[in-house]
Order: C-alpha cells, then structure tokens, then sequence
C-alpha cells in the first residue's frame, strides 16, 4: 500500500461481517486494514501497538462492548478517531457512543461507498459523521 494510506483497526465480532468490510476497504486505493479484532478489549490492545488512523467500531462485541471501547479511549485520552459502523439505531446508543467523542456513526446496511466515504472524511479530521438514516432519527424525533 501507498505511504498515505488511511490505517484502519477493524472491531467486528461477526467474522463474516469483518472480512466483508475488510475487503470492501482493501479494495480502496488509499485505504488500508492493518489489524481486525473480535472483541473490545483486543481493540483497545491493537489500538496501542497500531496506532492506526481510523478505528472502525461495532458496538455489540463480547468482553467490553463498543460503548465501552469509547468509553475507556476517552478517559485515557486516546484521540483515535472513531467511527461506529452498527446495526443499532437506538438514539440513546446513537447520543451515548457520539457523547463519548466518536467522530461519526454509521448502520450496517449503509451502500459500501459510503462506508468507504466516511473513513476517509474521518481520517481527514471530520468529526458528527452521521449516515443520513441516522440524521432522520434525530430529525424526525426532537
């Protein structure tokens, strides 16, 4: 891969979900996956030795969950940028996971391109990435 490529930490308990968005983000030039996980506290282990420019989070892992993967990055001030990728739309989670600093929040059943888009605009320093599906829930709801 190119020296600028995005670095990202892939955090999926579902293998089958993980290689899927692995090659997804392979397949973009200036994206690279340089570690997956399965769980939390591995996240946060790879985190440290990787240093990565993205991590990319579910939030239903085994060990520690997603909310407390951010939880803890934030308390230790790890300024990795976070972007949720979760089949959740609950606006607690949604609110939670965004209170704790992750720069953007996307559902599983978003078109790969834009996944794809997201990485990079976070990579980039963006911060309230929200797919459009979730913008409705808190539009619609006040």
């Amino acid at each position: 891969m190119k020296q600028t490529s995005v670095r990202v930490v892939l955090a999926e308990d579902n293998e089958v979900i993980r290689a899927g968005i692995r090659k997804l983000l392979n397949k973009a030039q200036d994206i690279e996956v340089v570690g997956e996980v399965g769980n939390g506290v591995a996240a946060i282990r790879l985190l440290d030795q990787l240093r990565p420019d993205v991590l990319l989070l579910d939030i239903e892992m085994p060990l520690l969950n997603g909310i407390e993967v951010a939880r803890q990055l934030k308390d230790n001030h790890n300024s990795v940028p976070i972007l949720v990728l979760s089949a959740y739309t609950n606006r607690e989670y949604i609110r939670l996971m965004l209170d704790f600093g992750v720069s953007g929040y996307l559902l599983k059943d978003e078109a790969p391109e834009r996944i794809v888009e997201a990485v990079r605009e976070v990579a980039r320093g963006q911060t309230g990435w929200v797919s459009p599906q979730v913008r409705a829930k808190f539009d619609s709801n006040h």
